[in-house]
């Protein structure tokens, strides 16, 4: 049993270099790893914290520029509102000055037919007259008197022309 004490001792002794040992020499290594572990830890924090800032920053821009993009659309709405409503009052001017003309053309075009119709139905009119005359003398007066009439009413006839009346000068001629 005297051994019993002294290997006690020895295994204490041994134990005790063992955990200075392991403390002298593994400590420091296990710090100096933890120390890097630790700080490998913060710049991640670090840069976890600097990517959540950078996110919060561009979600943040992002936010006004959508602001900005609805308040610009907002504008770009109003104004074509704008744009479209005095594209329509400009067109409904241009589309009643345009129907002014085209009636307005209307109204010249059917003046200037009138005139003509009324020209050609006082030419066909002294023309009937003429050939009405010359049948009525034919059948009423003998050759000279009816050379006479005739010479009287083309003569007549080119004065009205001129702007008299044909009916006065056979008028009194006839009667």
């Amino acid at each position: 049993m005297s051994n019993f004490g002294l290997a006690y001792i020895e295994e204490v002794a041994g134990f005790v270099i063992f955990v200075a040992l392991i403390w002298w020499k593994l400590v420091p290594v296990l710090r100096s790893l933890a120390n890097k572990k630790a700080g490998s830890i913060n710049e991640q924090l670090s840069a976890i914290s600097n990517a959540k800032k950078a996110a919060d920053d561009s979600i943040e821009y992002a936010k006004e520029n959508l602001e900005k993009a609805k308040a610009g659309a907002v504008k770009i709405v109003d104004e074509a509102r704008i744009t479209a409503q005095r594209i329509k009052e400009t067109g409904a001017v241009k589309a009643e000055q345009e129907r002014n003309r085209i009636l307005a053309k209307v109204a010249q075009d059917a003046d200037f037919e009138l005139h003509r119709m009324r020209d050609e139905l006082e030419k066909d009119f002294f023309a009937l007259l003429l050939e009405a005359a010359k049948s009525l003398v034919s059948e009423l007066l003998d050759q000279d008197l009816q050379h006479l009439l005739i010479a009287d009413a083309i003569e007549a006839a080119s004065v009205a022309g001129a702007g008299n009346t044909a009916d006065d000068s056979l008028g009194s001629k006839a009667g």
